[in-house]
């Protein structure tokens, strides 16, 4: 079967991942060093639980709150949280592109406070892609095969005509599994020769 969706890792992919920068802020409105932020937040499992889909975006703010002692406030929390994924412009100019040819997604291992984050601070993504799936929205993360399973029921369109772009290659290798084609993204220029070689 052709492709026909061409589905895109958030974080590493259409966004570089940079979760030091997250980290910098919550230390930031902690009143923390980010070591001791991380250990908090991520040591223990938490974060892990949110990108199940285990906490509400609601019971996220309140839960880091209370983990870091400190209220914060949901405008300055979505910020601190959204500043881990800064836009790749080069990999959102080949998803235009892209999006002349074929259906465009994103699957994303995250939670729903960084849903609605993203959403809020780029609505642009919500008109360039045509599905934006978070692990926490079907239970489910890469590269378990029930997620891409999950996802494509989402996007209503069969593995065998999907085209999947990870930074993992364990995500990489669990969507094969799963039966989507798939690319694993080293940088813009050579994914743009692989989405030309699918075309």
């Amino acid at each position: 079967m052709a492709i026909d969706t061409v589905v895109f890792d958030l974080g590493g992919v259409v966004c570089r991942y940079q979760p030091e920068l997250r980290l910098r802020e919550l230390a930031r409105l902690a009143g923390r060093e980010p070591g001791e932020v991380r250990r908090i937040l991520y040591g223990g499992g938490f974060v892990a639980q949110t990108e199940m889909g285990y906490w509400t975006a609601e019971g996220i703010v309140a839960e880091i709150g209370r983990r870091l002692g400190r209220p914060i406030g949901r405008a300055e929390l979505e910020a601190a949280w959204l500043a881990a994924f800064p836009v790749d412009d080069e990999v959102l100019d080949l998803v235009a592109r892209e999006a002349t040819r074929h259906r465009v997604a994103v699957l994303t291992n995250n939670d729903l406070l960084l849903r609605e984050a993203l959403l809020r601070a780029r609505p642009e993504f919500g008109d360039r892609f045509g599905a934006i799936v978070f692990s926490a929205e079907i239970h489910a993360v890469k590269p378990a095969a029930e997620s891409y399973r999950r996802a494509l029921s989402i996007m209503d369109v069969e593995p065998s005509a999907v085209l999947f772009v990870d930074d993992s290659e364990a995500n990489v290798a669990g969507s094969r599994l799963a039966g989507l084609s798939a690319v694993r993204f080293h940088h813009a220029q050579q994914l743009g020769a692989e989405l030309e070689r699918c075309r």
